[in-house]
């Protein structure tokens, strides 16, 4: 194979190792697109068998075939061109991740493709760097005991790091966003219920329900940046014309945690009904912190639980060389042959 590889890399004025390196590179790329768009291409015919479908079934609902709908909502765009072999051709797909990465605190208006594109990367450029590393193992800057070990991998393994690299490389962002998520979702829950004490002692001192809650987000813009930035967005979709119910609702979607869903509805209904907005934020705060004594309670009472079990496996072997090592030992003795 090299004896082919040579002269072709000396008439392009490379090096065969070089060549190599292209080939490996651009062969994974061309394979991680064709997988990909197969994929992509069978949900889309799916997609577009059932959307033709539902036309057929629902006819001339409108004279002419024209949807109402479309007159005053442009209908979303389907990625195409290179964006269409790695982002989710489903809308539905495409708003699911949008939603995770806005609960793991990444909301930009490119965050999905941003991501993808992530993903898309990594699951390159990691095969890549393997192959530079055995390629130019004994040129590069390596310690010496991974330069013997690429010196020893062979050809097949080789090609199981590659694809195990690949998919490191394009799983591995998701599973970080997991981790993202998890821990602002823990940081959101912690300072919640301080977040609302904080609210309910602006409204007993004469703030209106917006100026408390502009007043709470100053204020937490260091210990709880990610609860004053949801309730800063809130805000600001007020004035800027979205009505309230929707705006709050939008808020304890992306604040993604059960305690934010019941706050918006005690605020929606205290604002309906005309109730003291300060009683019903007190007693939700006092009925919150109630939650959270169970539940802290109920992690103490499984903690003894979960020792016995740690205690026993480690115990375990101990006892079993205590209480049996002496039989074995003096059955031996007894029958050395």
């Amino acid at each position: 194979m090299l004896t082919t590889i040579t002269p072709i890399a000396a008439s392009l004025g490379l090096e065969p190792r070089t060549l190599i390196l292209a080939g490996l590179f651009l062969g994974s790329f061309l394979v991680f697109l064709s997988l990909i768009t197969l994929a992509r291409d069978r949900g889309a015919a799916r997609v577009g068998a059932r959307m033709r479908a539902v036309g057929a079934n629902s006819g001339a609902g409108v004279a002419g075939g024209t949807d109402p709908v479309s007159l005053f909502i442009p209908p979303e765009v389907t990625p195409g061109g290179l964006a269409r072999a790695f982002l989710p051709v489903e809308q539905r797909e495409r708003n699911k991740v949008r939603r995770d990465l806005v609960h793991a605190g990444f909301a930009g208006p490119n965050a999905v493709l941003w991501y993808y594109a992530l993903r898309l990367v990594a699951g390159l450029v990691l095969p890549s760097l393997v192959a530079l590393m055995f390629l130019y193992r004994e040129a590069l800057p390596l310690p010496a005991f991974i330069a013997d070990r690429m010196g020893q991998i062979a050809g097949s393994k080789l090609l199981i790091l590659f694809g195990v690299m690949i998919l490191v490389g394009f799983y591995g962002p998701a599973f970080w966003m997991s981790s993202q998520r998890k821990a602002r979702k823990g940081r959101v829950e912690r300072e919640f219920p301080n977040a609302l004490d904080l609210l309910q002692v602006s409204i007993e001192t004469g703030l209106g329900f917006d100026a408390a809650l502009a007043r709470v987000s100053a204020e937490l813009q260091r210990t709880a940046p990610e609860i004053a930035q949801e309730f800063t967005v809130a805000q600001q979709e007020i004035l800027a014309g979205r009505d309230r119910e929707g705006a709050y609702h939008a808020m304890a979607e992306r604040l993604a945690i059960d305690e934010a869903y019941a706050f918006v509805n005690v605020v929606l209904q205290s604002t309906r009904f005309g109730t003291s907005m300060s009683q019903a934020l007190l007693v939700y705060s006092a009925d919150m912190r109630q939650r959270r004594e169970l539940a802290a309670q109920e992690k103490a009472n499984k903690l003894p639980v979960q020792m016995s079990a740690v205690m026993a496996i480690l115990m375990m072997p101990t006892l079993l060389i205590v209480t049996i090592g002496p039989v074995v030992l003096r059955y031996v003795q007894t029958f050395p042959d």
